[in-house]
This record gives structure tokens, sequence and C-alpha cells, in this order.
């Protein structure tokens, strides 16, 4: 169903404003209690450690399937 016409403003009654749009800043749930990461954590580990550790996983449960597999 398509409205042609304008709706009507539904109408105000005495005493009461129109409310507004929270603003998007204070939207989130997690507004204002957030803590900033430290600057020392950017650097902490070199980017080919946790890759290393991600293959050393990754070669694990292969080799297990792989094993399973012919067992």
């Amino acid at each position: 169903m398509s409205v042609s016409r304008p709706v009507p403003a539904p109408p105000q009654s005495d005493g009461h404003s129109v409310p507004t749009e929270t603003p998007e800043c204070e939207a989130s749930t997690t507004h204002g209690i957030s803590t900033p990461e430290a600057v020392e954590l950017h650097t902490a580990w070199p980017s080919w450690i946790p890759l290393l550790a991600i293959t050393v996983m990754v070669v694990c449960c292969v080799g297990f399937a792989v094993g399973r597999i012919f067992a």
C-alpha cells in the first residue's frame, strides 16, 4: 500500500515537547565505559609469533584428522 498524500503529524498536547533523536555518540550501550588501549600493547608481540602459533595449531589439527582417517 502506498500513500499518495502526506501523513498528518500527530496532535501535540500542551506541556509536552517533541522528543529529539538520540545523538549517535550516545546511542551505544558502551558509551563512556571503554578504556583506552595502552600504546605499549600495539607493539607487544611481533607479527610472526601469533602466525606461528596459528600455524602450529592448524598443522596439529590437520595431522590429527589425517591420522584418524588412516588409522
